[in-house]
């Protein structure tokens, strides 16, 4: 384990990470690069790097210095406790996280900063402080990966009921039925419609339907009332109602407004 105290533009050049590597801009504004990508870190920001990723600095204010803390996770635990908490996360496809005060990411920001002090301490405890620190900075990082993970089979059962919509639009399809599709509760589905769309599933199939009912009359070869039929509605006026609700104009309307601007 090690702590650079201090990187001055021009002393990070390019390099590879050997360990878990932490970049920390204690103020002023640097710029680094990382995997090819430029990245700002602005005052009291970092970010986490995991080892095999490309790293150099492209700028630091002369005053400002940024800091860079590196260990070996595996060497703060136990061989068993490694084993479990380290391994599995060790080799995944993360390979950086930003951490910025204003998203609520204050207390590991401090983490970082007792790190970097201790580990710049003469104190004949300084070297387990700074461990513990490191700890918790670890836990943060595969605290983060388990998000990433369980974001990624949200997304996942998303994708699945979205598809479902679009393979059974004209059955109307239900809450539950959508739910099924997607390997989850009715309310988890309520959920993730609401958080990855600011919707409701029967909202979005409903605007659906209406995407479909436009493409229908487009075609021209189906009578209103077949669409109607088609969509699954109780009657023509409730689809008629429905479709000027959503577009601002009747069926029969929108049919004549596609009709002239093809012939034009």
């Amino acid at each position: 384990m090690k702590s650079i105290e201090m990187i001055r533009h021009g002393s990070l050049t390019l390099k590879v990470t050997d360990h878990f590597t932490v970049l920390f801009c204690k103020s002023g504004t640097s710029v680094i690069r990382v995997n090819g990508e430029s990245i700002t870190l602005h005052p009291r920001e970092a970010v986490l790097l995991a080892r095999g990723q490309s790293v150099m600095v492209e700028k630091i204010e002369e005053a400002s210095p940024m800091r860079l803390l590196e260990f070996d996770p595996t060497a703060l635990f136990h061989p068993e406790l490694a084993k479990r908490y380290v391994t599995p996360y060790l080799n995944t496809e993360k390979s950086m996280h930003m951490i910025k005060p204003e998203r609520g990411h204050q207390s590991i920001i401090q983490t970082i900063e007792r790190a970097v002090q201790h580990l710049s301490a003469d104190g004949p405890l300084a070297l387990m402080d700074a461990t513990l620190q490191c700890t918790v900075i670890w836990r943060y990082w595969i605290q983060q990966e388990t998000e990433t993970m369980k974001n990624e089979n949200k997304r996942e059962s998303l994708r699945h009921m979205l598809a479902y919509v679009d393979a059974h639009i004209e059955d109307r399809p239900t809450l539950a039925q959508i739910a099924h599709a997607g390997s989850v509760s009715r309310s988890e589905c309520s959920r993730l419609f609401v958080f990855f769309g600011d919707t409701s599933p029967i909202a979005y199939v409903q605007m659906k339907r209406m995407e479909r009912a436009a493409t229908l009359l487009e075609d021209l070869t189906e009578g209103i009332a077949d669409i109607a039929n088609r969509l699954s509605y109780s009657s023509v006026s409730h689809f008629v109602q429905t479709f000027k609700a959503h577009h601002a104009i009747t069926p029969l309307a929108y049919r004549k407004q596609y009709q002239k601007k093809r012939a034009e």
